[in-house]
């Protein structure tokens, strides 16, 4: 539309700019109700443009806009397409910014028109991690190509804050993912948080397929949240320290209530160490009651118990049946562990127990 020579429009009537604060932008004239909408997976009315579901403030938005000012000779707006439904689009107030206020007269310059153009714009960011000594927290970064195209995308994206809001979503998402873990009351350690985003990630990939609209996704606080899980999984697995700070940032969230204070102080690395039915005795025999009070926290919280390294050996060298048969004895006398601390049943013969139901 920014070619478009407003001049050539014949009318039989004069178009009055203010029919458009009068009759059309109040929401409670019919006109501002019959504009469309899109709607997700759940029948809510979105945003087309940042696709955040409407709150309580909906706004129409003119493409080209609508100001009668000029500035070096040039119009800034168009008031006499005030009106026009194909330059009206209906969408949050985040959306709709006091930056898209000049009109363009060259294509660099100009925008996406959400009405007649469309761009995969997943293909445009990437989530990056803002590691500071301060803080540690996800960020939505945008890249462009050097052409006519990713300009136009470009100013798309800056006209209409899309860049901001989903940094505000994911860091949103993220908080969310730190809540959950901060009610666990240990050090989270790799062979803890790896499995839990793991499968918080698979939560995220079918809850995100699920919302897709038109087999496109939905870019809402589940596939923000698959993005950084599928971040924290790589950084995890290569960057020793990113347990170290998301451990800092979970703490930041815990209440004093919520730590331990065991009276051995090594009890969670001795935990993470025990790898035979043999270790696991001595274990409990010399924390029994730091295991009970451990116990009684994590269960508050929906954690279950879990000695990481049980039964651990090479998993690379092993088939899957029999990868499968150690994580089936590890559940299993976990379970075991589990039944005796809640049956307050004395462990004095726990190692014999073990030995005969996993043969």
């Amino acid at each position: 539309m920014y070619e478009l020579n407003v001049n050539l429009i014949q009318s039989q009537y004069e178009i009055i700019p203010s029919w458009y604060d009068s009759h059309i932008r109040k929401e409670s004239k019919g006109l501002f109700q019959k504009f469309p909408v899109v709607k997700n997976t759940y029948n809510q009315a979105i945003c087309p443009i940042c696709e955040g579901v409407f709150s309580t403030k909906v706004t129409l938005e003119h493409i080209i806009p609508k100001s009668g000012k000029e500035k070096n000779g040039q119009k800034l707006g168009e008031p006499r397409l005030a009106i026009l439904p194909i330059n009206l689009v209906k969408c949050c107030g985040e959306c709709n910014t006091s930056k898209h206020s000049k009109r363009s007269f060259i294509e660099e310059e100009s925008e996406i028109n959400p009405y007649f153009e469309e761009f995969a714009i997943e293909k445009y960011f990437e989530v990056n991690f803002n590691d500071t000594n301060e803080v540690f927290q996800p960020s939505i970064v945008f890249h462009y190509k050097d052409n006519t195209m990713d300009k136009r995308i470009r100013n798309f994206i800056n006209n209409y804050n899309i860049e901001k809001t989903y940094n505000h979503r994911i860091k949103l998402e993220f908080q969310k993912i730190l809540t959950i873990l901060a009610n666990n009351p240990i050090t989270l350690t790799k062979s803890i948080l790896k499995p839990y985003i793991e499968h918080l990630s698979d939560i995220y990939s079918k809850n995100s397929e699920f919302e897709k609209i038109d087999d496109k996704y939905w870019f809402d606080q589940n596939y923000f949240g698959f993005l950084i899980c599928e971040h924290l999984k790589i950084r995890i697995e290569n960057d020793t320290s990113t347990v170290y700070k998301l451990n800092e940032e979970i703490n930041k969230l815990r209440k004093p209530s919520q730590y331990i204070a065991f009276s051995n102080p090594e009890f969670q690395n001795d935990m993470n160490k025990v790898q035979t039915i043999r270790d696991l005795e001595i274990f409990i025999k010399n924390n029994k009651e730091d295991l009970i009070v451990y116990y009684q926290q994590i269960k508050k919280q929906g954690f279950s118990i879990d000695f990481p390294k049980l039964f651990k050996v090479d998993e690379d060298r092993l088939r899957k049946k029999c990868l499968e048969d150690r994580l089936r004895k590890k559940r299993l006398i976990e379970e075991i562990v589990k039944y005796y601390l809640e049956s307050g049943k004395s462990f004095d013969h726990f190692g014999e127990d073990c030995s005969f139901v996993i043969g």
